[in-house]
């Protein structure tokens, strides 16, 4: 049963040992990873007032496969020519972040414990690449969900059907889902469908994840 306690929002825990799910979803940024802050004090040395704001706009179309990110890039610098930073330099930023080891260790234990851990994340093609190739996610989750490869991105519905119909779990079956995020909006979209969703505030930590999941 789902509560709305102020602006929080109350579920069951998926991973409730007398009622555990058998799939978790899990989000990346604010859950297994966490960015680090050099982002605004470049962004304001390259480009100025307003560059952050473009620079995230334009990587909309990218997350969700519309186009390369590299392309994106490009034509945000033709928009742009008094920024000093080249299209190698921006994508450097999606660089800047930390894998968050006891998360990942709790991500094994919940795998050891026989339930489907997968990876349910917003990233375009850089970021995508770079994650897999950086921190194998391929090899700690059981299935990978990038938004570039869907065509859609949280918190749009059309995300989250996506997923569960390529997992193959039936509109009956979504209580047996779980999923942690650290964006409300996400968390949600999830609710509305079904699914037993958690909000995940990273400045909590791993004990906060493990708290809101039900994992002891």
């Amino acid at each position: 049963m789902t509560v709305r306690a102020g602006s929080d929002i109350v579920v069951d825990r998926p991973l409730d040992p007398a009622r555990p799910v058998t799939v978790l979803l899990w989000d990346a940024d604010g859950v297994l990873q966490h960015p680090r802050h050099e982002w605004a004090p470049r962004l304001e040395a390259w480009g100025g007032p307003g560059f952050a704001e473009a620079l995230f706009a334009a990587e909309l179309p990218a997350l969700r496969g519309e186009e390369s990110f590299r392309d994106s890039l490009s034509a945000l610098l033709l928009e742009w020519p008094e920024v000093t930073a080249s299209v190698d330099d921006l994508l450097g930023l999606w660089e800047l972040v930390d894998p968050d080891g006891e998360a990942v260790q709790l991500v094994r234990e919940v795998a050891a414990s026989g339930v489907s851990c997968v990876l349910a994340t917003n990233q375009q093609d850089h970021r995508k690449e770079f994650l897999r190739g950086r921190f194998g996610y391929d090899d700690l989750f059981d299935r990978s969900f990038y938004s570039c490869d869907l065509g859609t991105m949280k918190p749009e519905r059309e995300y989250f059907e996506r997923v569960l119909e390529a997992l193959g779990v039936a509109p009956e079956d979504r209580s047996g889902v779980g999923f942690v995020d650290d964006n409300r909006a996400n968390v949600a979209t999830a609710l509305e469908l079904g699914i037993r969703a958690v909000h995940h505030d990273p400045a909590t930590g791993t004990s906060g994840l493990r708290r809101v999941l039900g994992w002891s």
